[in-house]
């Protein structure tokens, strides 16, 4: 029986925020009925205010009943046993999904012996904890029934990206080690991005992606000899150009995450090939489109409430089954690629990506 009921105090324990107090200056034990004033902000506090300790109501990583109304209240019953009749929550950290799913407090004890302030009052409820006092755009009001209601979050987002990108696509055969090379510098380019979301709830959010792939190259002194053994000799360029626009979805953690936001991202659209080429000083067009596909993945550091930064890695791409030539004269031709000629497009980008929220 003991080990039994040794059990069911720990589990009960473990479903209780973790709380840790610490008193610099004794006072007696309040009145369980007291009313103690909640601040958010050091502006907010009145001049005679005396700072008597602080406490923190965490997660044990097992706890389940903290939302923020137990968690203030657990805030609360530390200040009146402690004698404080105040409270100046200097750190709020919400629920996310990528972590707790509790929200935590850090806050000051303190003596305030004005009558002017014995009620409560919550004016801001912090975002944010860069700062001791920061605060940030979510305001969270108290209601005639003690609960808290939080403001409505971003409703739109944009990020951008810059990226060093590397395409995938094997070299074909019967190349020398020059033709090699030169390829595998071609499939390495740049790229950027551009994404504008509306978002539900400041979490999931559908918009718009534009995306360019830029690289360019050249190779001098190259030989080809026709089937009647006619020799040309030259250089070859190219100037190749992989455009993407089509709908995204996104998947992100809102405004409330403490340190930035992780999201995925996936669009479906328009894919474009461009390459701007010459063959031995005559000018050649290629062409060719086809669905693409993108798949994202990031994290962005809180620079602001609203601005982030962070890295980013997109997987971008596609397949090309034929492509139009426009030559020197005008005349164009159209060549339809077998199974095994396909035109890889695939790459991944490595971007550094900004997120403004607004």
């Amino acid at each position: 029986m003991k080990y039994f009921l040794l059990f069911i105090s720990l589990a009960f324990f473990s479903c209780s925020p973790k709380i840790k107090t610490s008193v610099s200056e004794k006072h007696e034990k309040l009145e369980d009925t007291y009313k103690v004033i909640v601040f958010n902000s050091a502006s907010e506090l009145p001049s005679n205010f005396k700072k008597i300790g602080t406490t923190k109501i965490g997660d044990t990583g097992f706890t389940t009943n903290c939302d923020f109304y137990t968690v203030l209240e657990k805030a609360k019953i530390e200040a009146r046993n402690t004698g404080a009749n105040a409270l100046l929550i200097t750190e709020h950290l919400y629920p996310h999904d990528l972590g707790s799913t509790c929200h935590r407090i850090n806050a000051d004890l303190l003596r305030i012996e004005d009558s002017e302030y014995n009620k409560s009052i919550i004016a801001k409820d912090s975002v944010l904890s860069v700062n001791k006092f920061n605060t940030a755009s979510n305001e969270v009001v108290s209601n005639n029934f003690g609960n808290t209601v939080a403001s409505k979050p971003s409703g739109f987002l944009l990020a951008a990206n810059i990226a060093q990108s590397f395409r995938v696509a094997s070299s074909p055969d019967g190349l020398n080690s020059e033709q090699k090379e030169y390829l595998k510098k071609l499939k390495s380019g740049v790229s950027y991005d551009i994404s504008a979301y509306y978002l539900k709830e400041g979490k999931t959010g559908f918009g718009l992606k534009y995306n360019v792939y830029k690289s360019s190259g050249t190779i001098d002194n190259q030989i080809i000899t026709e089937d009647d053994g006619t020799e040309y000799n030259g250089s070859f360029t190219d100037d190749i150009t992989i455009s993407f626009i089509g709908p995204s979805f996104i998947m992100t953690e809102d405004e409330r995450a403490r340190v930035g936001e992780a999201n995925l991202e996936l669009a479906l659209g328009y894919l474009s090939y461009q390459n701007k080429s010459t063959v031995f000083g005559s000018p050649v067009k290629i062409t060719g489109s086809n669905l693409g596909v993108i798949g994202g993945m990031g994290y962005h550091f809180r620079i602001t409430p609203h601005f982030l930064v962070g890295p980013q890695v997109n997987f971008v791409g596609g397949v090309l089954k034929k492509l139009k030539y426009k030559y020197e004269d005008g005349s164009t031709e159209t060549i339809k690629l077998g199974d095994d000629d396909f035109e890889n497009l695939w790459r991944i980008d490595l971007a550094i990506s900004a997120k403004f929220r607004f």
